[in-house]
């Protein structure tokens, strides 16, 4: 029988500064450290589909259809850039159930649910069965195979990407860019976690994978955007509020890189 996952530190590769800043303290210090190599091994699957394997099922679904008002409240940051999107034909990147399609239907000629689950697709189907404007695609976590290039006029993603692994979301910026229209539009929620690249993104605050807003930057940058907007927020509450762990990209196509 195959070991699904071994969880292993590798000897440390080199001794370095970390620096701790505990605000209820007021105070920094340093710690030298070894930093060893978190290594996650899975015979049958790569990272990608570790990851979402994670939310084939999870109670996040239930909790996330009675928390909509942090993405579609007017005063919401979330809401201020989505409208403006030209959502006449719009993806939507893990759409997970479906929660936000309600939402934004009725401004959109096409919607364009994709998630690399097909449990999350099937429960969309059932949830938008008379629903004649959606299409449904099972991707592979890194692109949006299947969908013509030059023809969406937006994507948009929220509270998955920040899970997602960085190198994948430079492929999805790279085939975003060929499905866009000439100035199409992305929103994208994504981590700015730049911390412990050794760590799995489970063992980081919120599950805020490795990135960052800078990095994001010079991603999409490089792929064909121009930067509209980003904002650094912060996720939680009480004590468990972690501050400035999360970014918003708002971008646009500006230049075909295929």
């Amino acid at each position: 029988m195959l070991i699904k996952e071994i969880v292993k530190w590798c000897i440390p590769h080199g001794i370095y500064n970390m620096y701790l800043n505990l605000k209820r303290h007021n105070y920094l210090f340093r710690i030298t450290t070894h930093r060893g190599i978190l290594e996650f091994t899975d015979y049958d699957k790569n990272l990608t589909n570790t990851i979402g394997d994670d939310w084939k099922e999870s109670s996040y679904y239930e909790f996330a259809e009675n928390n909509l008002n942090t993405w579609w409240d007017e005063n919401s940051i979330f809401h201020k850039y989505f409208i403006q999107l030209d959502c006449k034909n719009i993806v939507e990147l893990a759409c997970g159930h479906g929660r936000h399609v309600q939402k934004y239907i009725e401004m959109a000629e096409m919607v364009t649910l994709v998630d690399i689950n097909q449990e999350n697709i099937d429960f969309c189907k059932k949830r938008y069965i008379n629903e004649t404007k959606i299409k449904y695609l099972v991707n592979d976590g890194s692109n949006f195979k299947g969908i013509d290039s030059n023809s969406q006029t937006a994507i948009f993603t929220y509270d998955a990407m920040v899970h997602f692994e960085m190198l994948d979301i430079i492929e999805y910026l790279k085939d975003a860019n060929r499905i866009l229209v000439d100035g199409g539009k992305i929103l994208f929620h994504h981590s700015n976690a730049a911390f412990s690249p050794e760590l799995f993104y489970t063992h980081k605050p919120h599950g805020r994978n490795y990135l960052s807003a800078d990095i994001f930057a010079y991603m999409a940058l490089r792929c064909g955007f121009k930067i509209l907007s980003q904002d650094i927020m912060s996720w939680g509450e009480g004590s468990n509020l972690t501050e400035n762990i999360d970014c918003l990209s708002f971008c646009q196509k500006v230049k075909n890189i295929y």
